[in-house]
């Protein structure tokens, strides 16, 4: 290909990719828009989730996100306070750990899931799921990521996270 096809075909291929690209991303929350719904008490709209929960359920996520790509012992910490009090324990089988992780949660996608129970016994309160990216740093450098559901429980006004063993 050569002369006007071939710059036809590259102004192509990018508007595909800048198209994937926006799909991609357009349905994600922003920060901003994220702390102005968590800010005002209102949730995430369409969401059958009571804002005063899901205001609960974005404390515990930026009080943990707060610790990633810090020192690993100060996620620990943080982590430990915001597991559900009544399986805190499990954590003491958790290896040592040597990363930290940071959630990028899809809040449109939070939901109740009444009746669901963690492998280390059911959580305290409304019983809520939300989809996460996990970015995986060691030091400030991102050295994985993965997909999960995070689960809370949601009690007076406070959320609470299953146990999470970081590697």
């Amino acid at each position: 290909m050569t002369g006007p096809r071939r710059a036809t075909a590259g102004i192509l291929a990018l508007a595909l990719l800048a198209s994937a690209l926006s799909a991609c991303t357009s349905d994600v929350p922003s920060a901003d828009r994220a702390a102005t719904a968590a800010t005002a008490g209102q949730a995430s709209p369409g969401s059958a989730v009571p804002a005063e929960d899901e205001a609960a359920i974005r404390r515990t996520i930026d009080g943990v996100n707060a610790t990633a790509r810090g020192a690993v012992g100060d996620q620990r910490s943080a982590l430990s306070a915001v597991v559900d009090p009544a399986l805190a324990s499990t954590l003491d089988q958790c290896p040592t750990a040597t990363s930290t992780l940071l959630f990028e949660p899809v809040y449109r996608d939070l939901r109740a899931v009444p009746g669901w129970t963690a492998p280390s016994g059911p959580l305290t309160g409304t019983v809520y799921a939300l989809p996460s990216l996990v970015r995986i740093y060691t030091g400030d450098r991102v050295t994985g990521t993965d997909l999960t559901t995070l689960h809370f429980g949601v009690q007076q006004g406070e959320a609470y996270l299953t146990p999470l063993c970081v590697g």
